[in-house]
């Protein structure tokens, strides 16, 4: 049987038609709503951003230790663009293990497993996602940490690419993003052309549209040690990595060491 469940920040205002339709659209999507090993929970965000109505099926992680996990848990993203009528979908399954990366860390499922009266997730339940707009009042750009999703031209194109947060699976628990160009057909996830290591941005993630430049400071010891990777992005929008460089200060802030490592 399926449950609509209202919780702490979750909100359902459609009514029972309409949330009928767009769960069975979500159902006729799902490749694993007769599964054993999973169960689908479905939710859709009421606010419509950039065009874009997203919704989404959520596959909860459950262990007897932990019980119901708040951070990691699969995911499939829909976003429909009222304008084009294209959908482009997003997930962390992989198909190498036939299972999802469990890399879907959202502030509204944290709220859910930790509000008041949660029981656990049931198959078939669902849910009404809030937009969270709050914004860190000590961050060095104005992406917005607790939003699953947001646009934002991170790569000085002129055009706003998709960002995807994880909430709290940044350095210090912070979130961080990812960027990913949307294209006709798909969605292509940003990183250096240069760099094979991961590639991420967080709240100390600065952007300078100026001179196309990206720097993410990267703490190693709170204030003592310190460094940052400089990207310059081309023309075309593809990203380059231009510089890394590091830092120990003493007591006072004063710099003991430094070292660069150029790149371009």
């Amino acid at each position: 049987m399926k449950r609509i469940i209202p919780i702490f920040l979750i909100i359902f205002s459609a009514c029972t038609s309409n949330q009928q339709t767009w769960v069975q659209e979500l159902e006729s999507k799902n490749p694993l709503k007769d599964s054993t090993n999973y169960i689908s929970v479905y939710f859709r965000f009421e606010t419509i951003i950039n065009d874009y109505e997203v919704s989404g099926i959520l596959y909860p992680e459950y262990s007897e230790q932990y019980g119901w996990c708040e951070y990691e848990n699969g995911v499939r993203l829909f976003f429909n663009s009222r304008k084009t009528g294209k959908e482009y979908i997003w997930t962390d399954w992989d198909e190498s293990c036939s299972c999802f990366k469990n890399i879907f860390m959202s502030k509204n499922v944290y709220n859910i497993v930790h509000s008041e009266g949660f029981n656990g997730f049931m198959s078939g339940d669902t849910y009404i996602f809030v937009y969270d707009t709050t914004t860190a009042e000590y961050a060095q750009n104005p992406l917005l940490p607790y939003a699953e999703y947001q646009f934002y031209d991170a790569d000085f194109d002129g055009e706003d690419e998709l960002i995807l947060g994880y909430y709290g699976g940044g350095p210090h628990g912070c979130t961080c993003y990812e960027i990913y160009d949307i294209t006709d057909s798909a969605l292509l996830l940003k990183s250096p052309v240069d760099e094979e290591d991961y590639f991420s941005i967080d709240v100390s993630t600065e952007f300078d549209h100026a001179k196309r430049i990206i720097t993410n400071s990267i703490y190693y010891d709170g204030a003592y040690a310190w460094g940052k990777n400089v990207y310059r992005a081309d023309e075309n929008g593809d990203l380059h990595r231009l510089y890394y460089a590091s830092f120990v200060s003493d007591f006072e802030h004063n710099i003991v060491s430094a070292d660069t490592t150029f790149y371009h």
